[in-house]
């Protein structure tokens, strides 16, 4: 049996039925992580007044416990509204190579440059993005990979058509490749994807 990260991102309205749905499946080990969703709306994001309170849910579960949740979320038609939310997974482990229309970018920049890149995963296909605070802890060194792990940083989910993730991780590298930013841009195949007008 195979297991997944499962991610749902939601608006806070939701908070309750999905903790709901994860009691109902006996899906232990929840996440929680508070984020900010940065969605393309006009006049809305002209104003800078397009992030929205969201939440975000990590938890590893079995292959046939993503599924079981996929379903419930598409018959309850839990994300019928606009920027109400997404679901996708992540598989773990195997050698298989996932063959996915989707896959999930994920950025990790200095605190402070996410409008940045989200400009740049915009112009570049995205059409949104969540974005969360993080920082290097637990470790007796503070770098990795040549990064600052022990400053603030910010988190990046951008999920996007695999058509366009090349472009998107070029251009966030391209971009900063002369600026002392520190960070780390990667794309991940998904799989149970959940969203707006996407079955």
């Amino acid at each position: 049996m195979t297991n997944e990260i499962v991610i749902m991102i939601v608006n806070e309205k939701l908070e309750p039925k999905v903790l709901d749905m994860l009691n109902y499946l006996e899906i232990t080990g929840v996440a929680r992580h508070k984020a900010r969703g940065m969605s393309k709306h006009g006049f809305i994001e002209f104003l800078n007044l397009g992030h929205e309170d969201k939440t975000i849910y990590f938890s590893i579960t079995s292959s046939i416990q993503a599924k079981e949740l996929r379903q419930i979320v598409e018959e309850k038609e839990l994300f019928k509204h606009a920027r109400s939310g997404i679901m996708f997974s992540l598989k773990l482990g195997g050698t298989k190579m996932i063959k996915a229309e989707k896959c999930v970018v994920i950025t990790v920049v200095d605190y402070g440059y996410s409008s940045t890149v989200m400009k740049l995963a915009r112009e570049n296909g995205a059409t949104g993005g969540t974005i969360f605070d993080g920082r290097g802890t637990g470790a007796n060194f503070s770098t990795f990979l040549g990064m600052d792990i022990s400053s603030e940083k910010e988190i990046i989910l951008n999920v996007v058509e695999k058509t366009c993730s090349k472009k998107i991780t070029s251009a966030i590298k391209n971009h900063f490749k002369d600026e002392n930013v520190s960070g780390i841009c990667f794309t991940m195949p998904i799989t149970n994807f959940v969203g707006i007008n996407n079955k």
